[in-house]
């Protein structure tokens, strides 16, 4: 007995100490992969949004995102450290007009200002992100532990390590990451609850949907999961240890469901408020408000287009022009308008729940070679089978087929009670989000469903402990050689994990017939382009890029070509080489170019072969063969 004990102590220890491990490696990994490459497209709004709300107690720049996640981006930082001139007319502009007036004054105080180090504030904001990343990792490692053991802890902490879409997202200043983390929170106390209901419990999920309501408009889906999770919960015949009750029946249990629905619902409200200080306006000014010309106007030309059938790419103005004269408010938008009538909520968190809502009717998106505007319902699963890594995909369906002979061989009266909840709790999410981004028309980033990902890594986990006890030496070998695998394709992309593709579909050249945007290019690699031009400083350089830092920032040298979605210009004296072009790869893919401007750069550069790739976002051609 005291040498099992003893055995039982070094597993454990041995398994904290691997995840440890294999956390910190995430880490140095994942930060060492940024260092060389610039912000991301969304990055620079995000950061100065946290900025003015942090230092200036304003919610003007960046209302489509909720401000709890930001405030712990600006923590700790000194107002004196960034110049900001309040008195430009964007500043005032940005509350009539979102987002453009917003953009281009982020773009001049960060990259055009002196004195203002751009890259400096966004590694430490980076810095900070990355942090949430790990502990992501280590509630991964926790919920795997509780359901499968130290060997499950460790190999789902393994594949959340090195999974290159979380080495990619974890440290930008984004709030899919952060999400991702809260909803997981969230599920895990949800399932201890119904294990057996405690006021800390209790207390935990209330204020993890709270804190969802203000990380993310997604978070609103966390009031229906609760809802179903806590019927699963009422509905399953085994009583529920609730405080000091035992809740033998189904009423008590729904009774006891209900309390803490409202009770998060209620305390969601309050945290709402909370995070935007009480206040209504979304400024200090009393006088000053939001005008909700704008959102409306793209809910009713969006809600018109997905009317018609077949939703046009490029409607007649004057065709779009009838069809919002047409148009009716839908409830969403009522809503939203009665809410702030009555001031129901704070008008930034309502502000940017409309302009969500409306841009995400919408929305230009890529898929293997089509351009489509309303989405696909395959999309998120294509992405996920051609982002995830090889040995990943094929452990899943190791476990898969695992878990389908455990079914077939384990009698009815033989499995657990508990092994219901246990299931229950674990799947009500990823199978009702999943769901929920299959039918959204939103299909711009495998990062819009990495909330589903934590669920498979422990899925993982679960499985191999299970094999491990079956078949130890079958499982070993089986785990080893999938390790293998997964460490040499992410080693091998490394530092570029934001364009990664797995090895079956082509790496990040493949990928440019696949996906685009934040799948694909991101614009985080313009200081490559400069390094590039340093290197060859009598080649003139002609860009369409898709950033919002400006290319000048970095030293970089270049016209403009029509089609790039950033307009900047900057003349550069003649050479007398041939000039070189540097297409974007968001741009060769032209999901959000005119057919004016795909003609004029993408189908110039089509059959081109590139003289260089930069890191698989740039690619650099000589003159078209055919002009």
């Amino acid at each position: 007995m005291i040498g099992d004990w003893i055995h039982a102590r070094r597993a454990r220890v041995t398994a904290i100490a691997a995840c440890a491990a294999l956390l910190i490696l995430f880490a140095a990994t994942s930060w060492t992969a940024w260092l060389g490459k610039c912000a991301t497209f969304d990055e620079p709004l995000h950061f100065m949004g946290a900025w003015i709300q942090t230092h200036y107690d304003d919610f003007r720049c960046n209302p489509e995102d909720p401000p709890l996640w930001k405030y712990y981006v600006a923590a700790g930082t000194n107002p004196q450290d960034l110049k900001l001139d309040r008195s430009n007319f964007l500043w005032d502009l940005m509350l009539a007009r979102f987002p453009a007036p917003a953009v281009h004054f982020i773009e001049l105080a960060l990259y055009q200002t002196p004195g203002n180090d751009a890259d400096a504030m966004l590694r430490h904001a980076r810095a900070r992100m990355l942090f949430l990343g790990v502990v992501l990792g280590a509630v991964i490692a926790w919920w795997a532990w509780r359901l499968g053991g130290p060997a499950a802890a460790v190999v789902a902490t393994g594949a959340f390590a090195a999974d290159p879409n979380f080495l990619a997202h974890s440290p930008l200043v984004k709030n899919d990451v952060p999400i991702t983390l809260v909803f997981l929170l969230l599920m895990m106390t949800i399932w201890l609850l119904g294990q057996r209901g405690t006021w800390v419990r209790c207390a935990a999920v209330v204020l993890l949907v709270a804190v969802a309501l203000t990380t993310k408009f997604s978070g609103i889906l966390t009031i229906p999961i609760l809802a179903i999770a806590l019927l699963c919960r009422a509905i399953l015949p085994r009583p529920w240890a609730f405080f000091r009750w035992t809740l033998s029946t189904r009423l008590q249990r729904l009774g006891a469901g209900a309390a803490i629905l409202v009770g998060a619902v209620l305390v969601g409200y309050l945290g709402i408020w909370a995070c935007y200080g009480f206040r209504f306006g979304p400024t200090p000014d009393a006088n000053e408000k939001f005008n909700y010309h704008d959102p409306i106007l793209n809910c009713a030309e969006n809600e018109m287009l997905l009317r018609q059938d077949p939703v046009p790419m490029y409607p007649p103005t004057s065709q779009l022009q009838q069809w919002v004269d047409e148009w009716k408010p839908d409830a969403t938008v009522n809503l939203v308008k009665w809410a702030d009538k009555k001031r129901v909520l704070p008008q930034a968190w309502l502000f940017g729940f409309l302009y969500t809502y409306a841009t995400s009717l919408v929305r230009r998106t890529f898929l293997c070679g089509e351009i489509g505007v309303s989405g696909w319902w395959y999309y998120f699963p294509l992405a996920m089978v051609f982002k995830t890594p090889l040995a990943t995909l094929a452990g899943l369906a190791t476990a898969a087929g695992f878990w389908i002979w455990k079914q077939k061989t384990t009698t009815r009266s033989g499995r657990p009670k508990a092994d219901i909840w246990d299931a229950g709790a674990f799947l009500v999410f990823p199978v009702f989000y999943m769901a929920i981004a299959m039918r959204s028309h939103l299909n711009i980033g495998l990062r819009h469903v990495l909330p589903v990902y934590p669920y498979l890594f422990i899925f993982l986990g679960v499985m191999a402990a299970a094999g491990f006890r079956l078949r130890p030496k079958l499982t070993g070998w089986i785990i080893g050689i999938f390790a293998l695998g997964l460490l040499v394709e992410t080693a091998a992309a490394f530092p570029d994990y934001i364009p990664f593709f797995n090895v079956a579909f082509g790496g990040s050249r493949g990928g440019l017939a696949l996906l685009s945007d934040s799948n694909m290019d991101w614009g985080q690699d313009l200081p490559a382009l400069a390094k590039w031009q340093r290197e060859h400083p009598e080649r003139q350089l002609y860009l369409a890029q898709f950033s919002m830092p400006d290319p000048r920032y970095y030293g970089i040298h270049y016209i403009e070509l029509d089609g790039a979605q950033v307009e900047q210009e900057d003349e550069q004296s003649p050479a007398p080489l041939p000039p070189v072009f540097a297409i974007s790869a968001v741009a060769l893919q032209r999901p959000y170019m005119t057919p004016h401007q795909q003609a004029t750069v993408y189908n110039l550069f089509e059959n081109e072969k590139p003289i260089a790739i930069l890191h698989g976002t740039i690619y650099l051609f000589d003159l078209p063969t055919k002009r």
